[in-house]
């Protein structure tokens, strides 16, 4: 063999092994499974459970499709539902570099560190359900937008206390439980809510004293339950009593329920009424029951919530959307605008007794 056949046999070789190198990493890049995180304020309760299962679907949805993805899921107790439980777990899945984290915060201000921590190791960072500052975060996936949610809690407890006789000439004292002063969503819904009690239609009802008709337990159990049940020994007919009560959590509003429910002196429930954000599951056995006056809920589809988020954190980390995007299309959602880096699911459902049986969450 002469010299320059070997040398261009040589060549031949070299080439084939490096395309056959390059198919052989195209093949490990493409087989590299993503890791999406996603964290609660706090396991063991139906409306985060709900999100879960919305998150699973489209976890599957994506592996049926040929991805490989895998979802890891945690969060503090309920009676633990600090901001450092929740940091500790995020510390440990950017120890794991995974590719997405997904949270609700307890605390947007005291959370921002360790978010920040998550994004310069290049990690894309969501927030759902709660949001946390912007500059920590690379997308908000938010079930509806504050002023949605205040107007579908006031005006179903504008419909349920007129139906029981109060109007401009007999005006409503009106209390909120929320949760800890530090949650954002919270203070967004209240802050929404003052406003439209200033407007016409809504200025029957009043908040007379916010430190003391706005309830702050916080995402303890114990904490709901209890205050909940010195709100229900206030309400009643009379100046001095509240006629109207709205939980803003999916834990202050079923505990509204069973505290009216546990009472042994039960105010009339023909002259109060109680509404509030929850699944309809967890007030459904109150809204049913005629001598209950918890009888409506606000919320939307926990299930699409979660889906949307993961949806959302898959095509950040492929680059099918950017935040800077105008829209997404999250599969069976169909497309969802973005704006400001935030993206809304949709708007509140008020529901009641003519429809909470079509809910099963």
């Amino acid at each position: 063999m002469s010299k320059r056949r070997l040398i261009s046999s040589v060549l031949a070789v070299v080439m084939i092994v490096s395309v056959m190198m390059v198919a052989l990493v195209g093949c490990a890049s493409s087989s590299k499974t993503l890791k999406i995180a996603m964290l609660p304020k706090f396991k063991g309760e139906n409306y985060f459970d709900a999100c879960k299962t919305g998150a699973l679907e489209a976890i599957d949805e994506l592996n049926k499709d040929g991805k490989t993805v895998e979802f890891l899921y945690d969060g503090p107790p309920q009676d633990q539902a600090t901001n450092q439980k929740q940091v500790d777990i995020l510390e440990g899945w950017i120890a794991q570099k995974v590719n997405v984290i997904i949270v609700s915060p307890n605390d947007p201000t005291a959370i921002a560190p360790t978010l920040k921590k998550a994004q310069s190791k290049g990690i894309k960072v969501l927030t759902y359900d709660a949001d946390a500052q912007a500059d920590v975060r690379d997308m908000f996936v938010n079930q509806v937008a504050s002023e949605g949610i205040a107007e579908g809690l006031v005006a179903a407890l504008a419909k349920g206390l007129k139906d029981r006789g109060y109007d401009n000439s007999k005006t409503a004292n009106i209390a909120i439980v929320s949760s800890a002063k530090t949650d954002a969503n919270q203070q967004a819904w209240l802050a929404s809510i003052k406003l439209l009690l200033a407007k016409a239609d809504y200025s029957f009802m009043k908040i007379n004293n916010e430190e003391t008709d706005v309830y702050y337990p916080g995402p303890d159990e114990t904490a709901n339950q209890t205050q909940c049940g010195t709100l229900i020994g206030r309400m009643g007919e009379g100046a001095d009593k509240i006629q109207g009560a709205i939980g803003l959590t999916s834990m202050a509003t079923p505990a509204l329920g069973s505290q009216y429910q546990s009472a042994t002196q039960k105010p009339d429930p023909t002259k109060i009424y109680m509404t509030g954000l929850a699944t309809p599951n967890a007030i459904k056995a109150y809204i049913k029951d005629d001598t209950n006056p918890m009888k409506s809920g606000v919320l939307w589809n926990c299930m699409d919530l979660g889906y949307l988020a993961v949806q959302t954190g898959f095509q950040l980390n492929k680059g099918t959307i950017k935040t800077d995007s105008a829209k997404i299309t999250a599969s069976r959602l169909g497309d969802k605008d973005i704006k400001d880096k935030v993206i809304i699911l949709g708007d509140a459902l008020i529901f009641d007794s003519k429809n909470v049986d079509q809910f099963n969450y």
